[in-house]
């Protein structure tokens, strides 16, 4: 695009060949959006008779649709026009206009919703900084920003970074429109959310405990913001290996998801995801291959083959796969969903980091014992650089690394390393969590192996 001011003619030859190129790839209902705002714009500058306004009123329109088209989840066509509403306020109004400030805040929110992270980072933080110079740090526009760049840092796996602003946030609604407001509430999820991420699982429990005891006194049963707390608390009975409770939790939302929503709704597809999470860890692997193949074909038809949310869903059916010792297949999604990731998200993503993990303990199912130890070896390094020691991902590829040591016969490397996950995993989790009895038992087995060798040695001597 020139840095020439667009007229209103040209603006709408540009929109009118958006419409053309969408009725042309079958997306009627996105196009007949743009139509009907044009139509809308159109009749109000006729109403107004002043030909002054007539850019005005196109970009409030125009504006007003890509959020239509943000709420719908149409993630391409609000980038496409997002990015043409922008170019147009920014050569008008310049960067500090209110409305230019709003074209930057959704077309940062559409390439969030396509998993282009830098670019929605870089935008989002751009606005905030922008709004809070010219509006003030509380001003709800300031907070909405905020909000979003949080949710893009989570999505980068920057969670330290998110639950900072996601607490900021939180303390400033509460401060100013009051605990129980709903987007004080909706601020609430989002910091147990970022908890959770961290390892921090009973602080983030108690916030979501009490936001879905809030929601069903006051909220209907179908609720999107109720349904997203119970998803939220879902996930915390899970990471403390309460298995049952989570299982019960995510049929319940499931089945309420697919029925309001549809099965191809971003909402239901995670949903689905962490249902079949919970089916893995309870070692029901037919149960978490049928959702995680549905889960990965929607994805890949509704958000894309490379968006992150799909890549995770490819990860996790070759996690199953290993489990039900179908290698071959294992190997080659295992390596699809970490080649991509690395390319999409980078190789210091925690999630890129545990598709890694995963696919270095197929390597050495496989007997591929220098290939999975080396990369073992590295997303463990990266792991502790990047989200810390005592993560429960970082402990889980601690004993991914150690598993490998032991099938090589590695006992004092591989029982130092049972050692230090059990000891991390019982302070961080307890000692009753399915991850630290399997901590426990692995130290007990490689104690006997070793004693076993050592009464050998004797023997021999």
């Amino acid at each position: 695009m020139d840095n020439h001011p667009p007229s209103l003619e040209s603006l709408q030859r540009e929109v009118s060949e958006l419409t053309a190129i969408y009725h042309g790839r079958g997306w009627t209902t996105e196009a007949t959006e743009l139509e009907s705002a044009m139509t809308t714009a159109g009749n109000r500058i006729l109403a107004t008779r002043a030909d002054s306004e007539g850019m005005k009123i196109m970009l409030e329109e125009l504006a007003a649709c890509v959020k239509t088209l943000l709420q719908a989840n149409s993630w391409i066509v609000a980038e496409d026009l997002g990015i043409l509403v922008l170019d147009s306020c920014e050569k008008l109004k310049g960067e500090q206009d209110l409305m230019t400030m709003t074209a930057m805040h959704n077309l940062a929110s559409a390439y969030w919703g396509r998993g282009q992270l830098d670019q929605a980072a870089a935008l989002a933080s751009w606005v905030t900084k922008l709004r809070q110079k010219i509006l003030g740090e509380e001003h709800p526009q300031t907070l909405t920003s905020m909000t979003n760049l949080a949710s893009t840092y989570r999505s980068q796996g920057l969670w330290a970074d998110a639950q900072e602003l996601d607490l900021r946030v939180f303390e400033m609604k509460k401060k100013t429109i009051g605990l129980k407001h709903s987007s004080t509430l909706g601020s609430m999820s989002n910091l147990a959310i970022s908890y959770a991420y961290l390892g921090r699982y009973e602080e983030a429990e108690t916030i979501a405990r009490q936001l879905v005891d809030l929601g069903e006194s006051e909220l209907s049963p179908t609720d999107a913001s109720l349904l997203k707390w119970k998803l939220t608390l879902a996930s915390t009975y899970r990471d403390q290996g309460r298995l049952d409770s989570a299982e019960k939790l995510e049929l319940e939302i499931v089945a309420v998801s697919r029925d309001i929503f549809g099965t191809n709704d971003h909402f239901t597809l995670t949903s689905m995801a962490n249902l079949a999470s919970t089916y893995r860890e309870q070692g029901r692997w037919s149960d978490a291959e049928r959702l995680e193949k549905e889960v990965v074909a929607s994805s890949e038809t509704v958000l894309g083959e490379t968006h992150p949310q799909t890549l995770m869903s490819i990860s996790n059916l070759a996690s199953t796969y290993r489990n039900q010792g179908r290698l071959e297949e294992a190997k080659d999604l295992g390596e699809k969903a970490t080649t991509v990731m690395k390319e999409v998200l980078g190789e210091r993503h925690p999630h890129t980091l545990v598709a890694m993990a995963d696919l270095a303990v197929t390597f050495q199912m496989m007997r591929q014992s220098p290939d999975a130890e080396i990369l073992a070896a590295r997303s463990l390094r990266l792991m502790k650089e990047t989200i810390g020691k005592d993560h429960p991902y970082t402990l889980n590829a601690m004993a991914n690394l150690g598993f490998i040591y032991q099938s090589q016969s590695k006992w004092d490397v591989a029982g130092g390393m049972a050692e230090t996950v059990y000891s991390r995993r019982e302070r961080a989790l307890g000692t009753d969590h399915p991850d630290t009895v399997a901590a426990l038992e692995d130290l007990r087995r490689i104690a006997w192996v070793e004693a076993a060798d050592q009464n050998s040695q004797r023997t021999l001597n």
